[in-house]
């Protein structure tokens, strides 16, 4: 089965998603960390601070969330909206509001009202033909807390699919994929990370295999870890940091279709394929030796991402199914005689 799964990015004025999953914000003093909630009925997953504590999935839909006061929460579900377009469950759902603000742009709207003293804000996004929607309530003791973090919360959104029937990701790598390129490839400079050996990839990085990259100084490739500055020279790319323009696209790559076919349009494409090995390394140049990389993990399972340069070129990335979920191995900087 051929996979192409979608990210929406869903920030309202960033171009990608920021890096939550142990991200902290100072406001007001007080600092907020952050979780994930993972619906895997309907695809989706969003971030929610941890003064906000789940209630438990009551329906396949959604889940709520209650501050301390137990009366200011967020609510974030899936809903059809049966028969809407986007523009009409808009007008719908403003009728007997007295929104203070409203906004509908292509993909989403969003509105602010007043229930009594306390404040309502609604952000309904549409994807897959379906309707995804954040409700946020809070009193006015509330009010600091919950706008500080209205706009992480929002932009965190992501819709990888429409349902889990067929439990397409059944070994959660699109949903790994999608957070290590919103966390150390979009508005990113992968190349700078590893070489300045960025925390932000620690935990991508099986400490057993570590990471290397394969780079081609001339007509042969040659395999370098962190012991030998990963073979980056002061030619290599630092400064190009893509931009998904709102929406990351991950595909397989079809049957039969090289890398080097691949014309990445935008910058927010990426493809993959599962592969039984990764690329052997050159040990004698005159006798064009070759040498197979083994990994400690015999029979993992392997992908290879490829995703676009600054001159739209693919670069490999290499992940391994390692006990430990999957882990970022190798960076192959050699493909189509890059």
């Amino acid at each position: 089965m051929k996979i192409k799964a979608t990210l929406l990015l869903t920030g309202l004025m960033m171009c990608s998603v920021a890096c939550l999953s142990n991200k902290k914000q100072t406001l007001y003093e007080e600092e907020v960390a952050y979780d994930y909630y993972r619906n895997d009925h309907y695809g989706y997953t969003v971030a929610y601070p941890l003064f906000l504590i789940p209630e438990g999935e009551g329906r396949e839909e959604g889940q709520t969330f209650v501050a301390d006061d137990g009366v200011s929460n967020m609510q974030v579900y899936h809903t059809d909206k049966i028969g809407l377009s986007l523009e009409e469950a808009y007008r719908k759902e403003l009728e007997g509001r007295n929104a203070s603000e409203k906004q509908l742009e292509e993909s989403f709207y969003r509105m602010l009202w007043k229930e009594g003293k306390n404040t309502c804000a609604q952000y309904t996004f549409l994807a897959y033909g379906s309707f995804y929607e954040l409700k946020f309530t809070y009193t006015p003791q509330n009010a600091s807390r919950f706008e500080a973090a209205i706009s992480v919360i929002v932009e965190s959104l992501m819709v990888d699919g429409s349902g889990r029937e067929e439990d397409e990701d059944s070994d959660g790598f699109i949903t790994f994929l999608f957070d290590f390129l919103d966390v150390c490839f979009y508005e990113k400079n992968l190349n700078r990370l590893i070489r300045d050996k960025d925390p932000r990839l620690a935990s991508y990085i099986d400490p057993q295999m570590g990471l290397q990259r394969y780079y081609a100084p001339g007509a042969f490739a040659y395999l370098a870890g962190c012991d030998r500055n990963f073979g980056f020279d002061e030619y290599g790319d630092f400064t190009f940091e893509p931009c998904a323009g709102g929406e990351i696209s991950v595909t397989e790559l079809p049957d039969g279709k090289s890398a080097c076919e691949l014309e990445f349009e935008n910058e927010g494409e990426v493809y993959y394929e599962s592969v039984e090995k990764v690329p052997d390394v050159v040990v004698n140049v005159e006798t064009l030796e070759t040498k197979a990389v083994v990994l400690p993990y015999p029979d993992a399972e392997i992908r290879v991402v490829y995703v676009p340069n600054k001159f739209h070129s693919p670069v490999g990335l290499y992940f391994v199914l390692t006990p430990d979920g999957w882990k970022f191995v190798f960076i192959d900087d050699t493909l189509c005689g890059a």
